[in-house]
C-alpha cells in the first residue's frame, strides 16, 4: 500500500517526487541531467533498477537544477553517440544478429540514425538512467489534471452508490504497459500502469470494479474501429478508456474524426457507455522522418480529444503533463525504448493522470 501511494503520488503535487528518471549523458565534457522541478532536498539517488544507492559528493552533486556526476562516480555515463549512429551503415551493422524488428534503420531529423537496441529490450536505455527521489516546493508550471466527474455522471454515480462497474481499457502498446519494468520481469518490477490505476480505483470505489484490458500493440484507430465489438462493446462496459494515437500518423482533425467513429461503433451495442479519451504520450521528436514517421502529428491529438470532451466523454490529458516535463527534461530521460514507449516514470505519470480524471467519489 505504501508503495502504491508513492507510485501514484501526482508529479504535479508539491512535496515528494518519487524516482524521477535522469539519463546520464556526457555533453561538452560534463555528465549531468535536469530536474523536472527545482529540488528542495534530495532523498535518494539510485540506479534505475534500484540495486545501487549513490552517495552525494562521491557519486553526484546537485547544482543549478541539475544532477551532476563528478569524476570517480559509480554512476555510469555515456555519450549521445551511444544513442545516435552517424551513418545508416553503422545502424545496419549494429542491428546484425538481433531479432528483426519489422522495420529498418530509423533516420533522425539531423541525418543520424537512432539506436534501436532498446526496442523490446528497455534495459539498453534504462541502464543509463538514474532514479532520484526528492522534495520540491516549486509550483507545477502547467494545468493540473482535473476530475472528469462532470462528463461521466453514470460511471461516477454507480461508483458512489457502490454498484459494480465494468471498465474496458482499449488502446495500443502503451496501454498494454510497455515499457514498464514489470512487463519484462526486470527490476524494479513496476507493474504496468493500468495495474496501478486499477489498484487505486479498487481502493476508492465503493463497489466491485471489473477490469478488462483489451489493448494490442502496434495498432491504430482504424484497426480499433474494425475490432470494436470484440475488443470493447462485447464486454457491455460502463466506461471505455481509449488509449490510441501513437500509431495514428494523421493530422489532428482526422484523428478526431476517427475517434468519433470509434466511439460511435462502440455505442451501437452499448448506447449508455461513457468514454475517457487519453491524449497519448509523445514519441521521440527525432523520429519525425520518412518512411516510418514514428513521430508524426501526435502533438495535435491533445486538441483533437479536447474538442470531443463533453456529455459522456472525458479526457485524460497525459500529453499536456509530458509537455510541462519536457520544458526541462529531455525525451531520453522519459523513454524506455528511445522511440515511442515511456519508461517507468512516464508510464506512472500516465496512471496518475487517468486516476485524476476518475477521482471524485
Amino acid at each position: 500500500m505504501e508503495r502504491l501511494e508513492k507510485w501514484m503520488r501526482p508529479v504535479w503535487a508539491k512535496g515528494e517526487i518519487y524516482r524521477e528518471t535522469f539519463a546520464m549523458i556526457v555533453q561538452e565534457g560534463e555528465c549531468r541531467a535536469p530536474f523536472a522541478r527545482l529540488p528542495k532536498k534530495v532523498l535518494r539517488v539510485e540506479s534505475y533498477d534500484g540495486r545501487v544507492c549513490y552517495e552525494e559528493g562521491r557519486d553526484y552533486r546537485v547544482e543549478d537544477g541539475f544532477l551532476a556526476v563528478p569524476a570517480g562516480s559509480r554512476i555510469c555515463c555515456t555519450g549521445w553517440d551511444h544513442f545516435l549512429y552517424e551513418t545508416r551503415q553503422a545502424a545496419q551493422e549494429a542491428a546484425e544478429g538481433r531479432p528483426p524488428l519489422g522495420f529498418g534503420p530509423v533516420e533522425a531529423i539531423d541525418g543520424r540514425y537512432l539506436n534501436l537496441s532498446a526496442v523490446g529490450c528497455p534495459q539498453n536505455v534504462t541502464c543509463w538512467q538514474a532514479a532520484v527521489t526528492y522534495t520540491t516546493q516549486e509550483d507545477w508550471q502547467g494545468e493540473i489534471p482535473q476530475s472528469a466527474e462532470g462528463n461521466l455522471p453514470r460511471f461516477f454515480g454507480k461508483c458512489k452508490k457502490g454498484e459494480p462497474v465494468r471498465i474496458v481499457l482499449y488502446g495500443d502498446s502503451i496501454s498494454c504497459g510497455w515499457d514498464c519494468s514489470g512487463m519484462y520481469g526486470q527490476e524494479p518490477r513496476q507493474p504496468a500502469w493500468d495495474r496501478l490505476l486499477l489498484e487505486s480505483l479498487q481502493k476508492r470505489c465503493q463497489g466491485p470494479v471489473e477490469w478488462n484490458n483489451t489493448s494490442v500493440g502496434g495498432v491504430d484507430t482504424e484497426w480499433a474501429i474494425a475490432n470494436a465489438r470484440d475488443r470493447a462493446s462485447g464486454y457491455c462496459p460502463d466506461l471505455v478508456i481509449l488509449g490510441f494515437g501513437m500509431n495514428d500518423r494523421c493530422r489532428g482533425a482526422e484523428y478526431r474524426d476517427k475517434t468519433m467513429r470509434l466511439m460511435e461503433a462502440i455505442q451501437k451495442d452499448c448506447p449508455d457507455v461513457e468514454f475517457l479519451l487519453i491524449a497519448t504520450t509523445l514519441p521521440n521528436e527525432l523520429a519525425a522522418t520518412d518512411p516510418f514517421w514514428f513521430c508524426a502529428f501526435q502533438q495535435e491529438q491533445e486538441e483533437a480529444v479536447l474538442a470531443l470532451q463533453g456529455d459522456r466523454v472525458g479526457v485524460a490529458n497525459v500529453q499536456a503533463v509530458q509537455r510541462v516535463l519536457q520544458k526541462r527534461k529531455r525525451y531520453i530521460d522519459l523513454t524506455g525504448n528511445w522511440l515511442n514507449h515511456p519508461n517507468d516514470f512516464l508510464a506512472r505519470i500516465q496512471a496518475q493522470v487517468v486516476d485524476a480524471a476518475l477521482t471524485g467519489y
